[in-house]
């Protein structure tokens, strides 16, 4: 287990390290930062990576800017948007995924096709056209923004629906309105693709399950099909899919930086469009840097959920 754990810890050195080296090429576009580092590249390198073990991303040309201040302001409206979408896509994804499993061939079929389909359609295009219909029939869900410009939430945590009840009582009820109503449309679109992979896989695995012979037994015995779900299939589908779950995750956090810029969310993903179209080097090689770190975090976790929930993952840590 110590060389398993040695090993893991390992590629996230090195998956660090090529991350930083990456972040850093990206920095030397910059004409400024290469005549800051003319006299020699790797000890350019070597410094760098001293400002990062400080947390130190420089600033930004555009405003002069702290860029840690400006990472740690926009990444919680991100989380905040991934983080509903994936909310949504476990409450549906999951039930769809024992009602594909459970129900007949047909409807089994069909929500594997659907699956399928909603893996394969571009977000960025469901968004234009629900923006586009949103405009067109008057929806009362708002479409642009994290929440009405004529309120002001006070950051506390940078989550609006958090800081929202940090607000005065006579406006409270209608900024957490104004806040839900503009959080809804692209939760709605963003949840689609963790939505269709949850699904696929809860199917997929709790299809596995019913075929194993102790469930046939247990259909022999005249077991309901709400009994073998409550005894066998919630445990033994949704333990082994959860690393899967969890790295869904970063396939959301991908879609998220398209979402952001057509819904004008103030999240890291709009900030680095921004960035890349001012040619803010410093700004991209900053976001290069704390995106690659969170999917770093997100796998590391989904590993340790492996070693913790599934006996045969336990068995080859110990290999």
């Amino acid at each position: 287990m110590i060389i398993a754990l040695i090993r893991r810890l390992l590629l996230i050195f090195i998956s660090l390290v090529i991350l930083s080296i990456l972040a850093y090429a990206i920095m030397l576009k910059d004409p400024l930062n290469q005549v800051l580092f003319e006299d020699s590249t790797f000890q350019g390198y070597l410094q760098y990576i001293e400002k990062l073990k400080n947390a130190d991303f420089g600033i930004t040309y555009i405003g002069g800017e702290l860029l840690r201040d400006q990472i740690l302001s926009v990444l919680p409206s991100t989380l905040e948007l991934c983080i509903a979408a994936m909310i949504l896509a476990l409450l549906f994804g999951i039930p769809l995924g024992f009602i594909g499993a459970l129900s007949n061939h047909s409807v089994g079929k069909f929500i594997r096709g659907f699956s399928s389909i909603g893996l394969s359609i571009p977000v960025y295009w469901i968004g234009l056209i629900l923006l586009y219909l949103a405009a067109i029939y008057n929806w009362e869900i708002s479409s642009v923004g994290q929440y009405n410009a004529l309120y002001e939430i006070k950051p506390v945590t940078g989550f609006a629906i958090i800081d929202v009840w940090f607000v005065e009582e006579p406006y409270r009820i209608k900024i957490v309105q104004s806040v839900l109503q503009h959080l809804a449309l692209p939760t709605l679109v963003l949840m689609i693709m963790p939505m269709m992979e949850i699904t696929r896989l809860t199917q997929h695995r709790a299809e596995q399950v019913i075929s194993a012979n102790y469930t046939k037994t247990a259909l022999t015995r005249g077991w309901s099909k709400f009994k073998i779900l409550r005894v066998y299939l919630l445990r033994n589908t949704l333990a082994p899919i959860l690393p899967y779950i969890i790295r869904t995750f970063t396939l959301t956090l991908a879609a998220c930086m398209l979402i952001e810029n057509i819904f004008n969310w103030s999240g890291i993903g709009q900030w680095l469009i921004a960035a890349l179209s001012e040619q803010d080097y410093n700004a991209v090689a900053s976001g290069v840097i704390v995106i690659g770190i969170i999917v770093l975090f997100i796998n590391l976790l989904a590993d340790l959920s492996e070693f913790l929930l599934d006996p045969f993952k336990k068995k080859a840590w110990y290999d």
